[in-house]
């Protein structure tokens, strides 16, 4: 958790200009679009703080859930949650590389962990609740969590669905096919996995 701390407290004092553009292009595209146009080393350092961050919190709230409470049960996880966001980020380059569509792939990487970083930004103050609060309202902030994850889900779904159909003309099917292989799919699995 300290570390988590430490990487909002590097965010906003020294990268904030360039995160608040990322953080924004989950409800404007223009914003995601001017942090893509920039694309510079602190454009990258944001992307690399920002999935770190994700993925701490991500493995803080599901240890909780989980009822991990050892450091080789919680370190499991993190690898877990890493491994599973880099083997979907590289299926998506792979399908962009064998039908020769190598942006897009890139834009549909952006997009896909743009909805999943900018969550778990936001669970960060729930985090502490969680682990600090003087009265157990652990599952209270467990089913808020919960609800907060498929709101940014279905926000995710409908912005990949939107900018597919508009901006690259992608048929629907495949739209379709790709939300249900890569985004919905694996959380599914995700979820059958920690939760029985």
């Amino acid at each position: 958790m300290l570390v988590s701390f430490f990487l909002i407290a590097l965010i906003k004092g020294v990268y904030w200009k360039h995160a608040k553009l990322f953080f924004m292009g989950v409800f404007r595209q223009r914003y995601a679009n001017q942090y893509l146009r920039e694309g510079n080393a602190f454009t990258e350092r944001v992307d690399l703080i920002t999935f770190l961050l994700m993925n701490i919190n991500f493995t803080l709230i599901i240890a909780k859930l989980n009822l991990a409470t050892n450091i080789q049960e919680i370190a499991f996880l993190f690898v877990i949650i890493g491994l599973f966001f880099f083997i979907k980020v590289v299926l998506i380059k792979v399908l962009g590389a064998l039908f020769k569509l190598k942006e897009l792939a890139r834009i549909a990487v952006f997009f896909s962990l743009l909805f999943d970083k900018t969550l778990g930004f936001i669970l960060s103050p729930l985090i502490v609740l969680i682990y600090f609060f003087r009265v157990d309202i652990s599952s209270f902030i467990l089913i808020f969590s919960l609800f907060l994850f498929a709101v940014v889900l279905i926000l995710k779904i409908f912005s990949h669905w939107r900018i597919g159909t508009n901006s690259f003309g992608l048929s629907q099917a495949y739209i379709f096919l790709y939300l249900c292989a890569l985004e919905v799919f694996p959380i599914l699995l995700l979820g059958k996995a920690f939760f029985y």
